[in-house]
């Protein structure tokens, strides 16, 4: 397996987040921790998910002497497969992979296609995200690549596993943690592991999957309709509860975010943000975010940053949020 560094977390400074959540945070005593997922060769998060699968695949023989690899992907996902391949390579230049064809659907954002250019991915168009899995399973079958199918692979939780057992051990105290729904891969497998992990404590662990809004675009996660067909097993008894979130907060979510040095993050993040805040706000209701406080006095919550804003440019600046230097 190829040996990838753990990511780091970053606890967000006061005065960074929206007024109104700062002030739920202050008066609530809760502190806001982001996953740092995208400092790698990649420049994602899915590289984790994708190095299961690529390595576990061909060390089980799943590509079957395929020269290539195939899947539907919004983007991360691709580029994680195909710099795992380079990486593999590069230690072994007998490794069989050699090229990622990723389909993707005709609306991906202008950033993300040329990203996976950049990486010598060759792109095939669907109509959208659930023709995209069709495509690449058709293609997969005419031409004899290998399809990955990340969406139903079980080696895509487990590509988690390890950033799970991280975040365990540096936050301890975690009270709550949310994770936005793709593949289903990071609800699947990190949440798992964080309540093994944490099982014998004296407080609890609330676990919220975030999914967008139905018809709302916010890059690398899904609406209720597209998560069907596949995804993996992200659901209860994985999960606690489940906020549905829209486009515009999330892009504005993260643009606040920027104001912290360091977190340039995509709009994934800032919707994980507003979906762990709203579970927060509930718990808070009915009088039970006491029980997810640690023993420190806070109720610390941790949410991924699985893209960093690059890719997304036109969106944030289509939305109003400029400030992301053409040199990035």
């Amino acid at each position: 397996m190829l040996k990838l560094a753990l990511p780091r977390i970053v606890e967000v400074y006061r005065g960074v987040l929206p007024p109104h959540w700062e002030a739920f945070f202050k008066s609530n005593g809760i502190k806001l921790h982001i996953v740092i997922l995208y400092e790698n060769e990649a420049r994602t998060g899915k590289i984790w998910p994708a190095s299961e699968i690529i390595m576990k695949g061909v060390e089980r023989g799943d590509h079957k002497g395929s020269t290539k690899a195939i899947d539907s992907t919004s983007g991360g996902f691709g580029r994680g497969a195909a710099t795992v391949i380079r990486m593999a390579r590069a230690r072994d230049p007998s490794f069989p992979v050699t090229q990622f064809v990723a389909v993707v659907p005709r609306s991906l954002p202008k950033g993300k296609r040329e990203m996976l250019i950049e990486n010598g991915i060759e792109l095939i168009d669907a109509e959208d995200a659930i023709d995209a899995m069709r495509v690449a399973e058709q293609v997969a079958a005419e031409k004899g690549y290998w399809y990955t199918r990340q969406y139903w692979n079980p080696d895509n939780s487990k590509g988690y596993w390890a950033i799970a057992h991280h975040l365990a051990n540096e936050i301890p105290e975690l009270g709550i943690c949310a994770w936005g729904v793709g593949s289903g891969g990071g609800c699947s497998g990190i949440m798992p592991v964080l309540t093994s992990s944490f099982r014998d404590r004296p407080f609890k662990l609330w676990r919220v999957a975030v999914v967008a809004e139905d018809g709302h675009k916010i890059g690398g996660v899904r609406d209720q309709a597209s998560l069907e067909p596949g995804t993996l097993k992200w659901r209860s008894p994985n999960i606690d509860d489940v906020r549905f979130i829209a486009e515009n907060v999330s892009y504005r979510n993260s643009a606040a975010l920027w104001r912290q040095k360091g977190l340039r993050v995509g709009p994934s993040t800032g919707f994980a943000v507003e979906g762990a805040c709203l579970a927060a706000r509930s718990l808070g209701i009915m009088r039970q975010l006491d029980d997810f406080r640690g023993g420190d006095g806070y109720v610390h919550i941790a949410v991924p940053a699985v893209d960093e804003r690059t890719p997304y440019r036109d969106e944030f600046e289509e939305k109003g949020f400029y400030g992301i230097p053409k040199t990035e």
